[in-house]
C-alpha cells in the first residue's frame, strides 16, 4: 500500500464516522458517507490493480489464492461484529441473519435486508462481488470503456426512481463495480504513466476540490449526489497522492497517520455499532464529550481486533 494512500484511508473513515454521528446539536455530516464509500471503492481498485495487475499480465496470477486472502482479511472479522451485534441484539435467527452470514445481503433490495444486522457490511457484501469479477476486469481495462460506463450510469441514474436510489445506486453490487473498475483503470494509466502531472500547490487544489464538493453536496440531485458527484474529486486525488510528493504527503507519510490507516476495516465495522451502544448507555452526556468518547473507544478496540486477528491471522 502507497503511504499517502493508507493514510487517506483514516481520514476518509472519519468521514463515514461522522455520517453516522448524529447527537444532540450535533447533525449526521451525510455528505461523508456518500464520499466516503465511493473513495474506498476506488480506492479498492486502485489497490488490487497495482499489487496484481502485473501478475495477470505475466500470467503468474492465482486466482483462487488472491480471493482467499481477500476473504481471510475480512470475513473473520465480520463474522466476530455479526456475532456481538447478535449478542447485544437478542434477534432470531432468520434469513437477513443467513444472508449477512454469507456476504450477500447487499443483492436483496430492499433495506430491511442490506442493512439488516451489523448495517455497515453491506459494504463487504458488495465489495466481495467486485474482488470476485476483479480478473475480468482487469482484461477490459480501457479509457474508452470507461467513458461509456460513466455515460450509461450517469443515464441509469437519472431514470431511477427516487425511492429507489437508496437500493439501486448506492448499495448494489453490480453499481458500486462501476467505482471499482474506475480504480482499476486510473491504477492502469498511473502505472503506465510516461509523465508525473505534478506541480506544486496540486495536492491543495484536489483538497479543496474536495471540499467543494462536500459543501455543494446537500444542493445537488439526490441521484448524482454520490458516485457522479465524487467521481470528479476522488480520481484526481488519489492520482496525485498516489505520487507522494509535496508537503500534504510528507504529512500523511508518518508512522501515527500510517498506523491509524491500517485500523481503517475495524473502524468501519465496530464504528456503528459502538455509536449506538454509547447513545442507549449515556444519553445525558454532552455532544463534545460523547464525540470524544465514541472516537477514543472505536480506536482502541479497533486496535485491540488488529492486534488478535493479526497475530491469529497472517494476512
Amino acid at each position: 500500500m502507497i503511504e499517502t494512500l493508507q493514510s487517506l484511508r483514516f481520514i476518509f473513515i472519519m468521514m463515514i464516522f461522522m455520517s453516522h454521528f448524529a447527537y444532540r446539536d450535533i447533525c449526521a455530516f451525510d455528505a461523508g458517507g456518500d464520499c466516503g464509500v465511493a473513495f474506498f471503492f476506488l480506492l479498492s481498485g486502485f489497490v488490487c490493480s497495482l499489487g496484481y495487475g502485473a501478475k495477470i499480465e505475466a500470467g503468474s496470477f492465482h486466482y483462487s489464492r488472491f480471493l482467499w486472502k481477500r476473504i481471510k482479511k475480512l470475513y473473520p472479522l465480520h463474522l466476530l461484529c455479526l456475532l456481538n451485534y447478535l449478542l447485544l441484539s437478542h434477534v432470531p435467527i432468520d434469513g437477513k441473519v443467513l444472508l449477512n452470514v454469507l456476504l450477500l445481503q447487499s443483492w436483496v433490495p430492499d433495506s430491511d435486508y442490506y442493512f439488516a444486522c451489523n448495517s455497515v457490511s453491506w459494504y463487504l457484501s458488495t465489495l466481495m462481488f467486485c474482488y470476485v469479477m476483479f480478473t475480468l476486469l482487469y482484461r477490459l481495462l480501457s479509457w474508452r470503456l470507461s467513458l461509456l460506463v460513466a455515460t450509461i450510469c450517469v443515464t441509469f441514474y437519472y431514470y431511477t426512481p427516487y425511492d429507489r436510489v437508496n437500493a439501486i445506486r448506492y448499495v448494489n453490487p453490480i453499481v458500486r463495480l462501476v467505482d471499482f473498475y474506475f480504480g482499476m483503470v486510473l491504477c492502469h494509466y498511473f502505472v503506465r504513466r510516461k509523465k508525473t502531472y505534478y506541480f506544486k500547490g496540486v495536492e491543495f487544489i484536489v483538497l479543496l476540490l474536495l471540499v467543494v464538493s462536500l459543501a455543494v453536496y446537500p444542493y445537488v440531485d439526490e441521484k448524482f449526489r454520490n458516485a457522479p458527484l465524487f467521481w470528479m474529486v476522488l480520481i484526481p486525488l488519489i492520482w496525485v497522492f498516489a505520487q507522494e510528493k509535496g508537503s500534504v504527503s510528507t504529512c500523511l507519510k508518518i508512522k501515527q497517520m500510517s498506523f491509524l490507516g491500517s485500523l481503517t476495516m475495524p473502524i468501519f465495522l465496530i464504528h456503528q455499532m459502538q455509536i449506538g451502544i454509547m447513545m442507549r448507555r449515556l444519553p445525558e452526556m454532552p455532544a463534545a464529550m460523547m464525540l470524544f468518547v465514541c472516537v477514543f473507544l472505536v480506536l482502541i478496540f479497533s486496535w485491540g481486533v488488529q492486534i488478535i486477528f493479526s497475530r491469529l491471522i497472517r494476512y
